[in-house]
């Protein structure tokens, strides 16, 4: 029997255009509008600005529209599990 902590998660890649600490603000906004998003984390010196969630569900088409609708241009870079056999 698996127990809550063994439940793999999805690691969602997204690359994403912020151009504004308004816009990086509306990120957050976004990201803590998830419950099953148990860290993320952004990187702004990369070219991509690569936004990289932790979350119990792919919810990547929908983060990517919710960003969108907010104005940020995104598109997912990779989805999987780890240590998934």
């Amino acid at each position: 029997m698996m127990k809550p902590e063994d439940t793999p998660q999805f690691i969602i890649v997204l690359s994403t255009v912020i151009r504004s600490n308004a816009d990086l603000i509306q990120v957050k906004t976004i990201i803590a509008s998830y419950k099953c998003i148990s860290r993320w984390s952004h990187d702004l010196e990369d070219v991509d600005q690569v936004l990289r969630i932790l979350a119990d569900d792919n919810i990547s088409e929908e983060v990517i529209t919710d960003l969108k609708t907010s104005g940020i241009a995104a598109a997912i870079m990779e989805v999987f599990i780890p240590n998934c056999r």
